[in-house]
């Protein structure tokens, strides 16, 4: 799974601007195959716990934000930023379900998420549109909340895959955000995608 929806990625991302259509298809293929993958675990599951129904309902609302943000529309951005600001939240409490929490290092995470934030958006602020300031902000204090929470597993009997998702989801956003209102070009894409599916997939393998 992991090795194909990060090839998929990585053809989507080199598509992109010459074969939009083709870009969506592989995209759309690799997202597909993640929440599928995320049901057949579940389904499979003996007992399915909280945290799985949370994992796939975070799956499906970022497949609903990639297919938004394949079209190059403004109002399909903001969908797209939606539909991934919800997914985080979703995110947020399946690891919440888990119970136990690191203190230490939701606080470290909390930190370095906010320091990452304000970097972040006065990055962006010369950049983006101001009718979007308001809506890239909440998403950036949301998915620093999720980073933050996915911290706070580490040392717990959490699976160790979550910090690492989580991190690298965030990364990729900022491939996605440079892309679209700082430098866009194939590598954004090539390196961001790559790296999203990742994160996605690594998602579903916490749920083994």
């Amino acid at each position: 799974l992991t090795a194909g929806v990060v090839a998929l990625g990585i053809a989507a991302g080199a598509t992109g601007a010459e074969r939009p259509t083709l870009s969506r298809a592989l995209k759309m293929a690799a997202s597909s195959l993640v929440v599928i993958a995320a049901i057949v675990v579940v389904a499979r599951l003996g007992d399915v716990t909280a945290y799985a129904v949370l994992v796939v309902v975070a799956l499906s609302l970022s497949w609903i934000g990639d297919l938004a943000l394949s079209y190059a529309a403004r109002r399909a951005f903001v969908v797209g930023l939606v539909a991934f600001a919800l997914a985080h939240v979703a995110y947020i409490a399946a690891f919440a379900t888990l119970g136990a929490t690191n203190g230490i290092m939701l606080a470290v995470g909390a930190i370095g998420m906010s320091l990452v934030g304000v970097v972040t958006l006065r990055w962006l602020a010369p950049h983006r549109p101001d009718e979007l300031a308001w809506p890239i902000t909440a998403y950036v204090v949301i998915i620093g909340v999720m980073v933050a929470a996915a911290f706070g597993t580490i040392g717990t009997d959490a699976p160790a895959v979550i910090p690492i998702a989580a991190t690298l989801f965030a990364a990729s956003d900022i491939l996605v955000a440079r892309n679209q209102f700082v430098a866009p070009g194939m590598i954004n894409r090539v390196v961001g995608l790559p790296m999203y599916f990742l994160a996605q997939a690594l998602f579903v393998a916490s749920l083994v």
